[in-house]
């Protein structure tokens, strides 16, 4: 038995797992960035953002919606109450089909 490789093929093996690793570090870093970093998205996101609970900074970062509108669906929240599906969206100023198609796959699943 040649016991003089083994050093070598386990060091290897562990350089393969460490680039493995940072792979998978990047791509998950990737999918968590937001269009205010200049990304498109371009898979399921990592994150999701709860509308009855999120704070303007929160909203901010969904596609399609900038500080103005998200201080505008906070603002109509507190006044009207919770959001009961992703279509009661549609009663603040600003928000349209557009906007709710680009920030559903973003949304939790609200409580019907």
């Amino acid at each position: 038995m040649n016991t003089s490789r083994a050093p070598a093929q386990g060091l290897a093996l562990l350089s393969l797992c460490a680039v493995a690793a940072l792979s998978v570090a990047r791509l998950s870093d990737a999918q968590m960035r937001t269009p205010m970093q200049g990304y498109r998205y371009t898979t399921v996101p990592a994150w999701r953002v709860d509308l009855n609970q999120a704070g303007a900074d929160e909203l901010a970062a969904l596609p399609g919606v900038g500080p103005s509108l998200a201080a505008a669906i906070v603002a109509n929240r507190q006044a009207m109450g919770p959001f009961n599906t992703l279509a009661d969206l549609d009663r603040v100023r600003g928000v349209g089909p557009v906007v709710l198609q680009q920030i559903q796959p973003f949304v939790l699943q609200l409580p019907e």
